[in-house]
């Protein structure tokens, strides 16, 4: 599901040809599980999240690495 939403992304542009969707979402999950597991407290906010979404699509955001392809 992840996966196809990143290739759709990527066939309009917004993400670079050269980018795996399906190791991207494999990537997003991983890591907004990992905000979330073992967690006794309240969980994370927006920012947190937006933080970590940001920082795995950066390298692969066309608008970042010079305009769209």
């Amino acid at each position: 599901m992840i996966g196809t939403y990143l290739r759709a992304e990527q066939e309009i542009g917004r993400i670079t040809a050269d980018a795996d969707p399906d190791t991207l979402a494999a990537m997003l999950i991983g890591s907004a599980h990992l905000l979330y597991a073992d967690r006794t407290g309240t969980p994370p906010d927006t920012a947190a999240v937006r933080k970590v979404v940001d920082g795995v699509l950066a390298a692969v955001s066309a608008d970042r690495r010079g305009g769209r392809r």
